[in-house]
C-alpha cells in the first residue's frame, strides 16, 4: 500500500481488492481471498458484517480474524463506505 488514508476502512478495502486481484491473476478462485483484521476484546460485529474465523486470541484479549475479502468489500460497498469501479482487462 502506498500510504495510509485518514479513513481506515479504505486501507482495508484496498487490501481486499489487492488480494482478490492476486488470486485472480494466479488462477485461484477469488472467493478464497481473505484479509486479516484485529478486533478488540468484546467487539460486536455490526449488522450483516461478514463472519470469518478467529486465527488467534492474544494475551490482551484482542482477536486476529480472517474475513473473506469479497464479502467484506461487498459489506463496505453496501454500507456506502466505498464506491466500486470495475475494469475488465484482457
Amino acid at each position: 500500500m502506498k500510504g495510509k488514508s485518514t479513513a481506515p476502512w479504505l486501507d482495508v478495502a484496498r487490501q481486499c481488492v489487492e488480494n482478490i486481484n492476486f488470486h485472480t491473476k494466479n488462477g485461484m478462485p477469488a472467493d478464497d481471498a481473505g484479509v486479516l483484521i484485529t478486533t478488540p476484546k468484546g467487539w460486536k460485529a455490526p449488522p450483516r458484517f461478514p463472519r470469518g474465523e478467529i486465527f488467534q486470541v492474544k494475551e490482551d484479549g484482542t482477536r486476529v480474524r480472517r474475513l473473506p475479502a469479497m464479502r467484506l468489500l461487498a459489506w463496505f460497498a453496501g454500507n456506502g463506505f466505498v464506491n466500486l469501479n470495475f475494469e475488465e482487462s484482457k
